[in-house]
């Protein structure tokens, strides 16, 4: 596994808070996946790039940037490759499953908001989640009022210290 310090460093990530989350993900993947049953041989693949999973894709990021594209971050709505492509862009999943991220966005949102939502932001305005440095465009399904409302927070966030 590379040592991705320089690259988080550089997309002005929270390297202490990211140090905190990267330090509980092996042992949550381990205990979802890795202690499967059975587990097919066909999902090593799938098991290497969740080993490094703020490393490897987030540096391929990074180099499509650097040639000019665009990233579009996208939550779990369905969004045709061919559109993304067709803007010369990519696309690339964001997650809001971890409760890690939930205080950080309780900074910013009322108590009784859901924590799938507090989560989004807390990543977001954390800066520990490398996806959400890279991610030019989100797209997020508007399946409640608060979500719809988080996306659009993205976007009108302006100061490095927010974003």
């Amino acid at each position: 596994m590379a040592d991705n310090q320089k690259m988080w460093g550089e997309l002005g990530m929270n390297l202490e808070m990211h140090d905190q989350l990267c330090a509980v993900l092996p042992g949550a993947i381990g205990d979802v996946f890795m202690s499967q049953e059975n587990r097919p041989e066909a999902m090593d693949y799938f098991d290497m790039v969740l080993a490094d999973v703020h490393g490897l894709r987030p540096a391929e990021l990074v180099e499509f940037r650097k040639n000019g594209g665009k990233v579009f971050g996208t939550f779990c709505a369905y969004v045709p490759d061919e559109v993304i492509v067709a803007a010369d862009a990519i696309a690339t999943g964001l997650c809001a499953g971890s409760q890690f991220w939930v205080p950080g966005g309780e900074r910013y949102l009322p108590a009784n908001t859901c924590p799938l939502i507090k989560a989004m932001l807390g990543a977001r305005f954390d800066r520990t989640c490398p996806f959400y440095r890279l991610a030019d465009v989100y797209i997020g399904e508007n399946t409640c009022d608060g979500k719809k409302k988080a996306t659009n927070a993205y976007h009108g966030s302006s100061t490095d210290e927010e974003t």
